[in-house]
């Protein structure tokens, strides 16, 4: 079987599990800090996973790099895992309303173990069907580097079954961070930038369409039902405009890029993290539209966004000096740094005076970014002529 159907479902079933995941984060009881931070829990256990899942997509990225075909063995394997990453937001969620209870700490565990080692068995078994394709071994990949996660988790087992339950979650974190360190010293340099478009664009996609599912029905057939969900609206096409603008982002910079690399891509990722957590704080704001907390946490969020736009571009700078569109279109990251201080300065404003302008100070600055986005494309294609 050709390799580019089914690394496109694959895919598509890990960005769908990403992003449905920020559906079962509860909302805080109530537009204070204190509420937010007491629901703290729900968005670091869906960062664990989210971390869990790039980490793995970002090594099948690499394997898959070297290969054309699959055969049945290796489509079972990851049929296995893909079954095991479907899973991930129930138990999750499960584990983040419980996370005392030791039936819900294990079977995270248990889930985390077993995907883990159908991984471990899918490289195997691609290996297997392709000894003769010696881009392979230059992988080099070492079985202590795979093995090595899972026995973390184990001890995260006997830590939680002898004198802390919340151990293998602990564990699961450490774990994680662990891999995701193998991985970027096995990374280098990779052309291979398609499957990452995809990616991203189908998390981006997906986030759109989750935005709008968090729009409550109206109560009623008459117009009057439809206006009380005045606030839902505008908050909704906020956020789309966000997401848009972030794919657009995208967009413009793999139209000119060449390469990418391992920081790059967590760059972009964590970048899309953050932007994954927009259905949820849209529905925050707009529950509590003029209180601060909601608001300012909507714009700590898009001001983390550009953020990893920056280093992203950065990054993908560093590794490319010779293309002269890239240093061109960004030799400066004017845009950004505007979008972040005009955000800083009207979360300030929004403190003193009115809350809803931080959200409002997000549309502003993606309306300068759209300018200064204007001008560099007509420098490029100055340079380009």
């Amino acid at each position: 079987m050709n390799t580019n159907r089914f690394e496109t479902f694959y895919d598509a079933v890990l960005a769908i599990v990403i992003t449905i995941l920020v559906l079962k984060i509860p909302q805080p009881w109530g537009p204070e800090w204190g509420a937010f931070i007491s629901n703290s829990l729900n968005i670091t256990t869906y960062l664990i996973v989210f971390l869990a899942i790039i980490n793995i997509w970002y090594s099948n990225q690499k394997l898959f790099q070297h290969i054309d075909d699959i055969n049945n063995k290796s489509l079972i394997a990851y049929g296995v895992s893909i079954f095991l990453f479907s899973l991930f937001p129930y138990f999750a969620s499960w584990l983040s309303l419980n996370p005392y209870s030791l039936a819900a700490e294990t079977i995270f565990g248990l889930l985390i173990i077993f995907a883990n080692l159908s991984h471990i068995v899918s490289i195997v078994v691609v290996f297997g069907a392709n000894r003769s394709n010696e881009k392979l071994k230059e992988l080099n990949i070492k079985k202590i580097n795979l093995i090595m996660p899972l026995i973390i988790i184990l001890i995260g087992f006997i830590i939680s079954y002898t004198v802390y339950v919340p151990g293998i979650y602990v564990a699961s974190l450490f774990s994680i961070i662990l891999s995701i360190i193998y991985n970027r010293k096995q990374g280098g340099e990779s052309e291979d930038i398609e499957r990452f478009e995809a990616l991203i664009d189908a998390i981006i996609a997906i986030i759109i369409t989750i935005i709008v599912l968090e729009i409550p029905i109206a109560v009623g057939g008459n117009l009057d039902a439809l206006l009380e969900l005045k606030m839902e609206f505008i908050a909704y096409a906020i956020s789309f405009i966000i997401c848009f603008n972030v794919w657009n982002f995208t967009y413009n910079l793999f139209s000119i890029v060449n390469k990418i690399n391992h920081k790059s891509i967590w760059s972009i990722s964590i970048g899309l993290f953050f932007l994954s957590l927009i259905p949820y704080l849209t529905t925050f704001v707009s529950m509590n539209f003029h209180d601060f907390v909601p608001n300012c946490l909507y714009g700590i969020d898009f001001m983390i966004i550009n953020l990893c736009s920056i280093v992203a571009t950065f990054e993908m700078k560093k590794i490319d000096t010779s293309n002269k569109f890239l240093q061109t279109a960004f030799q400066n990251y004017n845009n950004f740094v505007i979008n972040i201080i005009s955000t800083l300065i009207f979360i300030i404003i929004g403190y003193y005076c009115y809350p809803p302008i931080i959200l409002i100070s997000c549309i502003l600055s993606i309306s300068l970014t759209w300018i200064f986005m204007y001008k560099k494309i007509n420098l490029l294609e100055f340079v380009l002529d």
